[in-house]
This record gives C-alpha cells, structure tokens and sequence, in this order.
C-alpha cells in the first residue's frame, strides 16, 4: 500500500487511521481532503510528517481538487460522517452524499479499493434516522460495482475526552447485543488498513 486518500481524514478517526496505518507500513502515504485541510490540533506523529498531503476543499466539488489528487492511489476512506444531524436531509449530506464522491473518485482515479464507515447506533432521538442513513450510504456503496469494505462500529472511543459515560452505557448494552459492543479507535483503524490491504 503506497497512497491513501483520506475524505475527512482531519478528524479524530482519520487522525488516528493515519497514526496507526503509519505504525504497520512505513511506506504509505495519505492525501486528506477535508473542509479545513490540516487540523490545528494533531498529534506529535503528524504535525510534522511529510507523508501527509492536506487539502483543504469542499469535498462535494471533486473538481475543483481531483487535480490535486494522485492517479495511483491505492484506496480511498470516506470518513465522513455525522450521528448529530437533525433531519434526514442532514443526515444524507454527511452519511451518503460522501459515498458517491467516494466511488466518483475511484471511478475517475482508477483506484481499485475503497472503505466507508457505516454505525450501528446514533443519539437519542436521532437514532433511527442516523440508522436509515448509513444503510443507504451502504447500499451505495454496494450498488456502486466497485470493492468497497463497510465497517459498522457502534460507539468509537479512546483519548476522546468527555465520552466515559456513554462507553459504559454501551459496554452495558453490549453484554445483551454484541452488536452494540464499543470499539476502540485504533481497533477501528485495524479494520479499516485490512479492508484498504
């Protein structure tokens, strides 16, 4: 594996993707394209590296950056995504519309690997619609003809502060639907290097 594209991959999960996939193959690369290019806060083992190209682009305008983008990349992750939406129009801009930039650019760029980050559970009050979303971001991705990985995590945690209490919560609910089980982001970001390898 040599070049990754990342669509969101300034955020907490693609920060720590980059981190760990960086930790198993010191050949890979990644280009992140995201609304705010490179994140203000990153960890010590990204600030400087120079593997990591960061663009800085409205994803849903692939022409305005494909240009930027290498023709020999080897996947592409979407990482985009939200469970905080407040309607189904919010939901499907986040949870959907990236899995068809995702397939144009492996369409255009001749990338033979894709991944996309479906869920399992969203908020409360939410839940349903954050669900149906992510189904259809999955049959998307599965109507597409090409070879996209889905992974569906429930809750992801780790050095993110603030979600101690809601792991509980869902480590409870995962005793009865394993399913239901939370992941950590780096056994997240496992998954994904072997659905990209």
């Amino acid at each position: 594996m040599n070049k990754v594209i990342l669509i969101g991959g300034s955020g907490y999960i693609g920060t720590h993707l980059m981190e760990k996939w960086m930790q198993a193959d010191s050949k890979v690369e990644f280009i992140s394209i995201s609304r705010n290019g490179r994140p203000a806060k990153l960890p010590e083992s990204l600030k400087a590296n120079k593997k990591i190209q960061w663009v800085s682009a409205d994803i849903f305008n692939v022409d305005s950056y494909i240009s930027r983008l290498p023709e020999n990349a080897d996947a592409v992750v979407d990482l985009v995504g939200t469970a905080t939406a407040k309607d189904m129009e919010g939901f499907e801009k986040l949870n959907v519309e990236p899995v068809k930039v995702m397939v144009e650019l492996m369409e255009r760029l001749a990338v033979s690997k894709g991944c996309y980050i479906s869920g399992m559970m969203g908020m409360p009050g939410t839940n349903k619609l954050f669900v149906d979303s992510k189904r259809k971001g999955e049959k998307t991705a599965k109507e597409s003809g090409k070879e996209i990985g889905i992974v569906r995590p429930s809750l992801v945690y780790g050095d993110r502060p603030g979600v101690g209490a809601m792991v509980f919560m869902v480590k409870m609910m995962g005793l009865f639907k394993k399913e239901l089980k939370p992941i950590k982001v780096e056994q997240l970001a496992d998954q994904i290097i072997r659905l990209c390898q």
